[in-house]
């Protein structure tokens, strides 16, 4: 299936501040994942690119900044309540953030639950546990009277890509690989020349070469 997923938070017109200033940039490359993101909030993808959430200092909660947990713990709210440099009062919907960033790394928002990605580039790859609920059937006695129990939990982990520069998610199957590598001829024609169960065996491959090809640059504050 190849749907694309709109990012909460993409309409986001809330400008924030950045608490420190770009002195240069960093040639971000996932074969060499050294960048460590700051920790805070991202209320949209501009904050992402420029690395510059809002710290856990403006925020306004009783909950303990300090706890391992924090961002996990205050995404799970309703409202997230911050106050800028200059003392300005912004109410957030949680939910609509784009995500946070918590010891190094960087959590994105979809469908209102945050998953880490775990592959940072042009094209970032991350693994989202999606949870179905289906009623069981059971039949009683010999009278063939069938009743539902309480719905029993699946959980499956699914693959996602994530384009920063376009702001959208999409499955990572072939069909998704494949829009990516349209951009670039040789490796989509590399790709395609490939048999279908030797595609699905190289999907890393080609994902980690182009983004080799097409680093990020971010700033280094």
């Amino acid at each position: 299936m190849n749907i694309l997923i709109r990012i909460l938070g993409i309409v986001s017109t809330v400008t924030i501040a950045s608490p420190l200033f770009a002195q240069g940039v960093y040639r971000y490359n996932p074969d060499q994942p050294s960048y460590e993101f700051k920790e805070g909030i991202y209320i949209n993808v501009d904050m992402v690119k420029k690395d510059s959430p809002i710290p856990s200092t403006w925020i306004d909660t009783d909950l303990n900044v300090n706890d391992r947990d924090f961002f996990k713990n205050i995404t799970r709210n309703d409202e997230i309540l911050f106050y800028d440099d200059n003392g300005v009062r912004t109410v957030l919907d949680a939910k609509s953030i784009w995500g946070y960033g918590d010891d190094g790394n960087i959590y994105i928002n979809v469908g209102g639950a945050f998953h880490k990605i775990d592959l940072f580039g042009r094209i970032s790859h991350f693994i989202a546990i999606r949870t179905t609920y289906s009623p069981i059937e059971i039949l009683e006695g010999h009278r063939e009277i069938w009743y539902h129990q309480p719905m029993e939990l699946t959980h499956k982990n699914e693959e996602y890509l994530f384009d920063i520069l376009e702001n959208k998610v999409w499955d990572f199957d072939l069909d998704g690989l494949e829009r990516v590598l349209e951009k670039d001829q040789q490796l989509w024609n590399e790709f395609m020349s490939l048999k279908k169960r030797k595609k699905e065996k190289s999907k890393y491959v080609y994902l980690m070469r182009y983004n080799e090809k097409y680093p990020l640059d971010f700033p280094i504050n």
